[in-house]
């Protein structure tokens, strides 16, 4: 039930991607409702926090969009980071940032600190990011990296990796 209910969302979302700014749009909805399948290890926090590292390709989008809202029953809080000590006590990082050995440092430090990772960047689930967001043909195009959460201490719930277009785990002997 949970499976349709998410694909049905996922389906109505995408038709209305029609440009850059609406994939961005869609983007920062996603946040919330991957959040509703995800589980992180217990933490007595006193919000929910969502840091963009690098540029904020999503202008005042995400503060008009979580202003008052709740996720996981906690108050949203949206942060802005440069450098990896400002991601400090953050649950969700979307990374923009392009140079490729500070992206890698900011996955290893997301995946030291239980932080469930997201990018649109082409290969971010290959190099150990956990989710990497985009759309193909109006439609959003999931990859997870299904042992990256898992070493980062994140369980992410099947009805949400059976959605994906390609989950990354490890080989099973």
């Amino acid at each position: 039930m949970i499976k349709v209910f998410f694909i049905s969302i996922l389906f109505s979302l995408t038709l209305f991607a029609q440009n850059l700014s609406e994939e961005k749009k869609l983007q920062a909805v996603f946040f919330s409702k991957f959040a509703k399948f995800i589980e992180w290890p217990k933490e007595n926090k006193e919000s929910f926090v969502i840091t963009i590292i690098d540029e904020n390709p999503f202008e005042n989008l995400l503060e008009t969009l979580y202003k008052g809202k709740m996720i996981n029953s906690k108050p949203v809080k949206i942060r802005y980071a440069k450098n990896l000590e400002e991601l400090d006590g953050s649950d969700i990082v979307y990374i923009t940032v392009t140079n490729p050995l500070f992206a890698q440092e900011i996955i290893a430090y997301s995946q030291a600190n239980s932080i469930l990772s997201i990018s649109d960047q082409r290969g971010f689930a290959q190099r150990g990011g956990i989710i990497q967001l985009s759309f193909v043909a109006r439609k959003a195009h999931l990859v997870i990296n299904h042992e990256a959460s898992q070493a980062s201490g994140i369980k992410i719930s099947s009805s949400l990796l059976a959605i994906a277009a390609q989950v990354i785990q490890k080989d099973k002997k």
